[in-house]
Formats: C-alpha cells, sequence, structure tokens
C-alpha cells in the first residue's frame, strides 16, 4: 500500500473528517462532551484553532487551524489517543474507536471555508438527527448566532471579505 506524503504546512486551515471504526458502537451525548473535553485539553497544549466543528454518531468534522511547528498528522494523532482513551474510560470498554485513516482538505480561499462551514453544519439535517442544523446541539452553529448553548468554543477568525481570497 502507498503512504500518501502530505504537506502538514502550520498557518493553514484544513476540513478534517473522523470516522467511527463500523463494528462500535454509535457515539451519544456523553460521549460528544468527552470528545469536546479532549479537543479543549489538547488545544490547550498544541495551540490549534477550531473555527467550526460537527459531532456525528459515526464521525466528526472541524475547521482546524494548526499552530506553529505542528503537523496535522500528528495533532490528529494526539486527538485520536486522547478521545478513544476518553470515551473507552467513560464506557468501561477497551480497543479501538477511530478508523486509522482520516480525511483531511487544505482551505484554499474564503469561498472554500464557508463551503465547508456550511456542510457541517448541514450534516445533521442530511444525516435524519434534525430538521435544521440549529437543531442539532453538536455543532459549531451555536458560536455563529445559533440558538442554544455552546457546547465547544470556537475560535473566531477574521477572514478577508473577498470569496476567492486565499487562506
Amino acid at each position: 500500500m502507498s503512504r500518501l506524503r502530505r504537506p502538514f504546512i502550520a498557518g493553514r486551515i484544513f476540513f478534517v473528517s473522523n470516522n467511527c471504526l463500523r463494528r462500535r458502537i454509535n457515539l451519544a451525548d456523553p460521549d460528544f462532551e468527552m470528545l469536546a473535553a479532549v479537543i479543549v485539553r489538547v488545544r490547550a497544549r498544541r495551540q490549534f484553532l477550531v473555527t467550526g466543528y460537527v459531532f456525528m454518531p459515526d464521525h466528526w468534522h472541524a475547521l482546524i487551524y494548526l499552530g506553529e511547528n505542528d503537523t496535522l498528522p500528528h495533532l490528529m494523532n494526539a486527538l485520536k489517543v486522547a478521545s478513544v482513551q476518553g470515551i473507552n474510560r467513560l464506557r468501561g470498554t477497551t480497543g479501538s474507536l477511530w478508523q486509522s485513516r482520516y480525511y483531511d482538505h487544505a482551505i484554499r480561499n474564503v469561498r472554500e471555508y464557508q463551503e465547508r462551514l456550511n456542510y457541517m453544519h448541514l450534516n445533521p439535517v442530511r444525516g435524519g438527527l434534525a430538521r435544521q442544523p440549529e437543531d442539532w446541539p453538536w455543532s459549531s452553529i451555536h458560536s455563529y448566532g445559533g440558538p442554544g448553548p455552546v457546547r465547544l468554543e470556537i475560535d473566531l477568525l477574521q477572514l478577508p471579505a473577498h470569496e476567492n481570497t486565499s487562506l
């Protein structure tokens, strides 16, 4: 199997998706709370930003701005290890939770950023979990003015007004 080489440069925004193993029970509110707590803990240590997210029963998405001298593979490994330890402890289980690989995409401009943010916020609606994005509690939509409590504080970025401006 070939190994994909990726240029993970600090100071870039990445859209990431991380899927659960199919054999594991879907994530629920207590697991989402643990995942949010892990992100807060790892974010404090590694100095990355989260500018959008959604947690779903079988996967999660985030827009991540890498900290200085960090790489996406190292950051994702830290998030995956800490979250599986926390969720397994919470559930009284053992073993892997996440698929070994994850999807990532380097955001190139403001339009692409907005498209990915909207995609995440609409994910619970497309998945049949909510009638409208604001109904799903585990999304950054609430940080962008949607009603309901903010479950995971995000880092708001000041984006250029022109949608084709490079990021």
